[in-house]
């Protein structure tokens, strides 16, 4: 996946060094936990800023090599002080990312950065968030945007904006998470030993992929499912919340989802005792239970299906990653 981090004039430059740090050593560790697993970040920082050298850091490239196209492109967080500036000066720049978008990059906003993103007009209509201190400005510049500044991370449309400056940390393990898997991105926190900041993410984000569909009635079953995981969950039922036969519905469900309800009902379960093995001391028992299961070797074979292990060996192996030979593996 090949990433451009944006580097112009005003910039905090935490933004930009901090998630091509992330990105780039996210790689080693899904060829250590995840051999398998051929996904790749190819990380660029695109530098506008001609005071600044190009080749600062490894990776680091001059405006003139913006023809290559990008999977995404992640406009960092800037100086209050630079934001009139930045917009009067980086109309170029507004429309090269524009461009991006229309070829296929998805876009991710830090910060004030937020500001950038949005004269290019791609969030007109949208949500967005921004850093507190920015609210007002942002209101007055941008009415056609609908400003979430309670929300650390917005996911709409390819399209990704997030609050305070060092809560990019948050947005790179939502989109690692999103673009490689859940295990990479816990091991990547713990590595790293980020504190995820409260967001709009939901716990289960995985199927936030699986909601790119028009089917409201659809959309609603999910959003049970997803919030009832531990409680008895049944199609019969779930076709009659819909208000359709059991037959149209699992049709339906299928179509727009991609699995049948009850395949959906296990995922969602699974990823919460994914959690709740990694987060909590409890026993495997106790899980299996806390996630809508009664009967334990159903359990065990529903998540050996899906994670290719078990309960015990998965919280065993990302258990690992607390002690202390661990932290600093990829310090250098």
């Amino acid at each position: 996946m090949k990433v451009a981090i944006l580097c112009f004039e005003g910039v905090i430059h935490s933004s930009v060094f901090g998630p091509y740090d992330i990105l780039t050593r996210t790689n080693g560790m899904i060829k250590q936990f995840d051999p398998e697993n051929h996904f790749r970040f190819e990380v660029e920082i695109l530098n506008t800023n001609e005071n600044q050298q190009a080749g600062f850091v490894p990776g680091m490239k001059s405006w003139k090599d913006r023809d290559t196209k990008y999977d995404l492109v992640i406009i960092p967080a800037m100086d209050t002080h630079f934001v009139t500036k930045v917009l009067e000066r980086e109309n170029v720049l507004v429309e090269w990312i524009i461009k991006q978008y229309k070829q296929g990059a998805e876009v991710a906003s830090i910060c004030m950065g937020a500001f950038l993103l949005a004269k290019t007009g791609l969030l007109d209509g949208k949500m967005a968030t921004t850093h507190w201190h920015g609210r007002d400005l942002f209101l007055q510049m941008f009415p056609n945007i609908t400003l979430v500044d309670d929300k650390i991370i917005t996911d709409q449309d390819r399209i990704y904006t997030s609050g305070g400056a060092f809560s990019f940390t948050s947005l790179i393990i939502y989109l690692v998470e999103k673009y490689v898997s859940k295990d990479i991105a816990t091991i990547a926190t713990r590595i790293f030993m980020i504190h995820l900041h409260d967001s709009v993410q939901r716990v289960y984000s995985i199927f936030t992929l699986q909601k790119d569909h028009a089917d409201d009635s659809i959309k609603r079953v999910q959003e049970k499912i997803e919030k009832n995981f531990h409680q008895s969950l049944s199609v019969e039922n779930l076709a009659i919340d819909a208000n359709m036969s059991v037959r149209n519905f699992i049709r339906r469900f299928k179509k727009a989802v991609g699995n049948s309800p009850l395949e959906y009902i296990q995922r969602v379960r699974i990823e919460a005792a994914k959690k709740y093995l990694i987060e909590k001391n409890e026993s495997v028992e106790r899980v299996c239970l806390s996630v809508g299961y009664d009967d334990l070797s159903a359990f065990r074979k529903i998540f050996k299906r899906f994670t290719g292990t078990t309960p015990s060996a998965y919280r065993k192996k990302y258990n690992l990653l607390t002690q202390p030979e661990y932290v600093g593996v990829y310090a250098s």
